[in-house]
């Protein structure tokens, strides 16, 4: 069984310490648990319940009339305020708890309600990123387990792939940069990947996506195969088979003198490295989405860090 102190469950719910202490003794709404030495803790229903009570306030019930309440009909009412409508704003808190509940359709309720209001980008600055950070302290903590871990990103790998899906295409638009997108082998961040064909298809290139552990030689037969303007590709991790350098070199030698290449990631930022003239780094994704090649030098830099 995990087991909480109260400054876990400020962390994980954003109620203070002080607030639940109230909670406790003005209302007993808020037992914790106790050791055979005495020492206070709280359980897994205790933090869905604290939860629940904060949802409830925040959507206008006082902490005296939530203490009447079972609860069960906290977590009824809770499941009613999760099913979002435009007032609600404590949208992360309501995800979190389907999260907890493996609630697939409340989730994409959230999700499609604030995607419709706030368009892709501002859902993942506002609230899939805070989400995945919450979700990362909560792990650390042993409060969800791999289970939700899988469930959260597969489902927002769908909720991505939909949203690249509506993007409208424009067979007509012969301006329109042919992109190469892809993930090099052993690199694992494909929601970052989805997120940014996302934006690029969004800004009417027209994106070849070959997704994960994407070798350098299937780049070269890809190359040959596609008249592509840029390739782009995300380093967050330590390759496996070279050096960021030796990587490089062997993707300048690929791309040949029409194609230029975009990174970013952070073991492309942080480490130091001679930068051939037909690659480019660039500080992040945003950055990426804007580059123009006349806005950089064309002959070899050093990254610095």
């Amino acid at each position: 069984m995990v087991v909480y102190s109260i400054k876990d469950i400020e962390k994980l719910t954003g109620v203070k310490a002080h607030t639940i202490r109230i909670w406790e003794k003005r209302y007993s709404i808020v037992i914790p648990k106790r050791t055979k030495t005495n020492i206070r803790y709280y359980d897994e229903d205790d933090l869905k319940n604290v939860m629940n009570i904060a949802l409830l306030n925040n959507n206008g019930y006082k902490i005296s009339n939530i203490a009447k309440l079972s609860i069960d009909e906290r977590q009824t009412i809770a499941a009613k305020l999760n099913n979002v409508d435009s007032k609600f704003e404590n949208n992360i808190d309501a995800i979190m708890y389907s999260v907890l509940r493996l609630d697939e359709h409340n989730i994409n309720l959230i999700l499609n309600q604030y995607i419709h209001q706030e368009g892709l980008h501002e859902t993942m600055n506002q609230l899939v990123n805070p989400l995945l950070e919450k979700m990362g302290m909560m792990w650390i903590a042993g409060s969800i387990s791999e289970v939700h871990e899988r469930f959260v990103t597969n489902l927002l790998k769908n909720v991505i792939i939909g949203q690249i899906n509506s993007c409208d295409d424009n067979p007509n638009n012969v301006e329109k940069t042919k992109v190469i997108l892809y993930l090099p082998e052993g690199q694992s961040h494909e929601l970052s990947l989805l997120y940014l064909h996302y934006m690029l298809k969004a800004k009417g290139n027209e994106v070849l996506m070959f997704g994960m552990n994407y070798s350098l030689e299937s780049l070269q037969e890809t190359i040959k195969l596609v008249d592509a303007n840029r390739v782009i590709t995300l380093i967050n991790e330590k390759l496996q088979r070279s050096s960021i350098q030796a990587y490089l070199s062997r993707l300048s030698d690929i791309l040949g003198s029409d194609t230029i290449a975009i990174l970013t990631g952070y073991e492309v930022l942080a480490n130091q490295f001679a930068v051939p003239s037909n690659v480019h780094i660039v500080k992040s994704i945003q950055e990426l989405l804007d580059f123009n090649p006349t806005d950089v030098p064309s002959k070899p830099v050093r990254q610095v860090k």
